[in-house]
């Protein structure tokens, strides 16, 4: 298995950033890498991309230097598997509620005695070969970034006992989804939703989580990151190419 790129950055308390992947694009994927982005989250809950997809956009973030996270569409065991075998060493998990749902995706994630990940030696993480296959389920364990997505009402109220669940690597709050809990949908500069996100970095922190956001523009890029957000995912491929592409189209 590659080595995590972003767990030693955690560690060491930097900010990471990074961005989202919807483009299903190789060659976009790449090019992100050789920007210099730390990670690139492949997002398999909205858009078409399939499983095969995912696993060529895992590769070509690897080939230039840059950390792919899957997003999986829910906490399915057999999807957290499948996601895996692909060799990304990280998943994000949404609408996570509950620190037993956090408990079980953890689990879902290591292979035993830590948890209950199905093995196969013949796939990605462990080369496609059994030899050692001891080292790599244990070098797996320690490496695999686990990160879930606190979205919804529930999930901010339980933050602090969700971050208390060992293993948990990063937890993401979503802004816009956090924006319609606090009644002001789309207002991401709203106090009622920069309130809401100062206390979820203080619980993250408070536990040694990583907190996690997006930001989808320059600004809110820079308050985030000033609100102690160590993982920052800047807006998404899609978005980005048609904001440089119509602006150079206006000024044509």
């Amino acid at each position: 298995m590659r080595p995590n790129t972003l767990l030693k950055k955690i560690k060491a308390g930097q900010p990471i950033l990074g961005t989202w992947s919807m483009t299903c694009s190789r060659a976009v994927v790449e090019a992100m890498g050789y920007a210099g982005l730390d990670f690139v989250i492949i997002d398999m809950e909205h858009g078409v991309m399939s499983m095969e997809t995912a696993e060529d956009l895992v590769r070509a973030a690897q080939v230039s230097g840059c950390q792919p996270i899957i997003r999986l569409g829910n906490a399915d065991e057999s999807l957290i598997l499948k996601a895996l075998e692909t060799g990304c060493g990280a998943l994000m998990i949404p609408h996570v509620s509950t620190p037993a749902q956090a408990q079980k995706i953890v689990q879902a994630c290591k292979y035993a005695p830590e948890g209950t990940r199905g093995l196969s030696p013949y796939t990605r993480p462990h080369e496609f070969d059994h030899a050692n296959i001891q080292k790599s389920m244990a070098e797996n364990n320690k490496d695999t970034f686990v990160g879930v997505l606190v979205e919804g009402e529930a999930g901010i109220k339980n933050l602090e006992s969700i971050a208390q669940v060992p293993g948990l690597d990063m937890i993401y709050t979503g802004i816009f989804d956090i924006s319609q809990v606090m009644g002001v949908p789309g207002q991401l500069d709203h106090p009622k939703v920069m309130d809401t996100q100062k206390k979820c970095v203080a619980a993250c922190k408070s536990n040694n989580v990583m907190p996690g956001t997006f930001a989808r523009d320059e600004n809110c890029l820079k308050e985030t990151k000033e609100m102690g957000y160590q993982f920052i995912a800047y807006s998404c491929d899609s978005h980005v190419l048609k904001k440089s592409y119509k602006a150079i189209a206006d000024a044509f």
